[in-house]
């Protein structure tokens, strides 16, 4: 770790699962989550009156115990260590915040309804294009339900509606009935039906925790989704419903069959998946988008962003891009200097007519340019294969996946043969095949004149006399080998605008 590195690790006791998640930044620079432990503990198992079971408390003293350990062990010092709604509406919340200390070495703060829900917002904007809607929030314990108006944090609400509970109440046997699943739909519509600003509010949905993630990588298995990728996912009311169906004809110990839905949440998932679906109907929302970060990432976030109030990133598309190119370790000069190239070589066909000038497709362009060289981490000799694996798996945080797989095919074809887009059809528009061409050759040819990494074309200009674009440099120095090396792509230039490519220097 270098010298202006920083470690967190975020202590997520939830009502079902307890997650230690450690975060690698540097602040005003990258950031990358770097370890993951994750432990059902069932804190919310069991409570009554009384608060929580003597038993939960153990496990969840069992486990945070290891915890404060892993954090010695690894020399993580700064530890923010949160307890959600289990601790919060117990009756025996001391006694049990003093089991979760591990003897004194976490220091351990009990959110409320309010801050958490303010930290599930942070991961959410923060992680995606979210501007207007809401960001539903499903725990074990307890549901939270946030709106979003200019990506600022409106009003919220909480209610004890979370998966453990919902279980334990409404669906405990093996197999539930119709009229226990009915019985479920009514409780959620009743806790939902006094909040007049929550009812057929409609629009955009984004949806944070194990429970949808769970469901979205369900449904992703269901359908043979061509991505492994959950973050971005749209996930629809009917394909939901499909889920509950699903689950429901099987008996609880034996849903873990189901692809993609994990043993330790085989018993809960349903009545998530009912709470959840409920929730779309009474908003009139016909999906979610399924969001990866959430309340650990939104605590991180305010460490990282500080002193910004609130903690939001200005533009979370190019921020996932430089995050990634600093991650994978970019020559950022080349990779700016080819990305410029890029875009002046696709404004120049647009300036002609050849092409049309579509600023969504220019923006891919450019994440493209910026992240072509990012599998030279791992090895130079086909590095253009292997950042398309990189940029694939890593995701790209407020890109749809349809953008996600086109950046990683541009990437792909930047160089040698061009990639298939075939493996990825599924996810990809009717006419994106011929738009990775034509973005693929502008590339192509950016990064040629780019060759000698001397930064010497200062700036391109093209014309279209019979059937053939001449593009003519004005370059410092010498540029015979920028120009020889272009000119090795007419084919691939030829493949995307049916024009031959001829090369010159500006005299002008």
């Amino acid at each position: 770790m270098s010298a202006d590195e920083r470690r967190l690790a975020v202590i997520d006791m939830g009502s079902n699962t307890f997650r230690l998640v450690v975060f690698r930044y540097r602040p005003g620079g990258s950031f990358q989550l770097v370890d993951e432990i994750r432990d059902v503990v069932r804190l919310s198992g069991g409570a009554g009156p009384e608060g929580l079971s003597a038993e939960a408390i153990e496990r969840a003293s069992h486990t945070t115990r290891l915890y404060a350990a892993f954090c010695r062990a690894a020399g993580v010092d700064d530890v923010a260590a949160v307890a959600t709604s289990a601790v919060r509406d117990a009756a025996n919340a001391a006694d049990a915040l003093d089991a979760l200390s591990a003897g004194g070495a976490l220091q351990v703060r009990t959110l409320s309804a309010e801050e958490e829900a303010w930290y599930g917002y942070l991961g959410a904007v923060n992680s995606s294009t979210l501007g207007d809607g809401h960001v539903l929030d499903l725990g074990g314990g307890s549901v939270q339900i946030s709106q979003v108006v200019g990506r600022k944090l409106g009003r919220t609400l909480s209610r004890p509606l979370g998966a453990v509970r919902m279980t334990e109440r409404f669906l405990p046997r093996q197999r539930p009935s119709r009229a226990d699943l009915k019985a479920l739909r009514k409780h959620v519509a009743r806790e939902l039906d006094d909040v007049p600003w929550l009812e057929r509010s409609g629009g955009r949905m984004v949806g944070i925790g194990g429970t949808i993630r769970t469901l979205a990588a369900m449904h992703q298995r269901r359908v043979r989704y061509a991505l492994d990728e959950i973050h971005g996912y749209l996930l629809g009311r009917d394909g939901l419903e499909e889920l509950v169906d699903a689950m429901a004809e099987l008996p609880a110990r034996d849903r873990g069959r189901l692809p993609g839905l994990k043993q330790d949440r085989a018993d809960i998932t349903l009545a998530g998946a009912v709470v959840i679906a409920t929730a779309l109907e009474h908003l009139g929302v016909e999906g979610i988008e399924i969001c990866a970060q959430g309340l650990r990432e939104g605590i991180f976030y305010e460490r990282f962003l500080a002193p910004a109030e609130p903690p939001l990133i200005g533009d979370v598309r190019r921020q996932s891009v430089l995050n990634l190119v600093d991650i994978y370790r970019c020559e950022r000069t080349h990779a700016e200097r080819v990305t410029e190239l890029a875009l002046a070589v696709y404004d120049e066909l647009a300036r002609l007519g050849i092409q049309p000038l579509e600023h969504p497709e220019r923006e891919l362009l450019w994440a493209a340019g910026m992240l072509h060289d990012a599998g030279v981490m791992v090895d130079y000799n086909d590095h253009h294969r292997h950042g398309y694996y990189l940029v694939l798996n890593a995701g790209l945080p407020g890109f749809r996946h349809r953008e996600l797989a086109l950046v990683a095919l541009l990437v792909r074809s930047h160089r040698k043969a061009l990639a298939s887009p075939s493996p990825l059809e599924s996810v990809l528009d009717r006419d994106d095949p011929d738009r990775l061409t034509r973005l693929a050759a502008c590339l192509r040819v950016a990064e040629q004149l780019e060759r000698g990494r001397a930064g010497g074309i200062r700036e391109v200009r093209m014309e279209a006399p019979d059937g053939t674009v001449r593009l003519a440099v004005r370059a410092e120095g010498d540029p015979s080998v920028a120009l020889w090396s272009a000119a090795l792509e007419a084919p691939a230039f030829e493949r995307a605008f049916a024009r031959r490519l001829e090369l010159a220097v500006d005299e002008g």
